[in-house]
């Protein structure tokens, strides 16, 4: 009798105590993975914006390049030339520029705007000019243009950084003084020699996780920089 009630006992199964010390130890484990698993999803997530981001970012300031090298002062019939640059502020930039737009290697003029849109997306619009006797003009920017395309967004402006979208340069390198609005003065379009892009991308929030941010200073070559402030030659209409 004493040999079987020993059998019983060591087969009374798991007790409470026991029982709750296991259900602890799993939800310790679970926790503990979920919270991995969670934070991998988010990490991937955030990485695949990134990347998502950064390739359009690429594709802005590859237009910006491409355009801003190529803006130019605008021939007038009476002998002196406009300003290349026509409206600039801190997210906003209408310029002429001479370029090769189907690549038969001539360079056509047009008018040229980068600004954003109510979505905080980068907008791209092109105005052709109506050319007579050799001198071009084009239409007011408050006119619908030729070509609008959206290149990419949200853009941040200011940035994370506190800097604008476009900071415009002079002759010396250094920024030109702005008006309350953030704009460049109608007199001082024409010393402009270069515009500095500060583009963060991704969301309009600065500093979101994904956002990407490229710097970069783009010269405007085909106005003589390093020179005066363009005054004269370069005076607005």
């Amino acid at each position: 009798m004493r040999v079987f009630g020993r059998f019983r006992r060591e087969d009374a199964g798991v007790g409470l105590m026991e029982l709750i010390v296991a259900m602890s130890i799993s939800m310790v484990i679970l926790v503990a993975v979920g919270g991995f698993f969670t934070a991998t999803l988010r990490a991937g997530s955030t990485n695949t914006r990134s990347d998502q981001n950064a390739r359009s970012a690429a594709v802005v300031m590859n237009s910006l390049t491409r355009y801003v090298h190529a803006a130019s002062l605008l021939p007038r019939a009476d002998g002196t030339y406009a300003a290349a640059v026509t409206q600039a502020n801190g997210s906003r930039m209408t310029f002429t520029a001479f370029i090769d737009l189907d690549g038969n290697a001539t360079d056509t003029p047009v008018q040229v705007r980068y600004s954003l849109n109510a979505a905080r997306g980068l907008v791209l619009d092109r105005w052709t000019g109506t050319t007579t006797k050799g001198f071009t003009t084009f239409p007011a920017p408050t006119q619908a243009p030729t070509r609008t395309m959206v290149l990419g967004g949200a853009v941040a402006t200011p940035t994370g950084d506190g800097d604008p979208l476009f900071t415009y340069l002079g002759a010396n390198g250094s920024p030109l003084a702005t008006l309350a609005d953030g704009s460049v003065p109608a007199s001082q379009l024409g010393a402009i020699r270069a515009v500095r892009v500060n583009l963060e991308l991704g969301s309009a929030t600065a500093d979101t996780p994904g956002n990407t941010h490229i710097q970069n200073t783009l010269y405007l070559f085909n106005v003589a920089y390093g020179t005066g402030t363009g005054t004269g030659i370069g005076s607005t209409p």
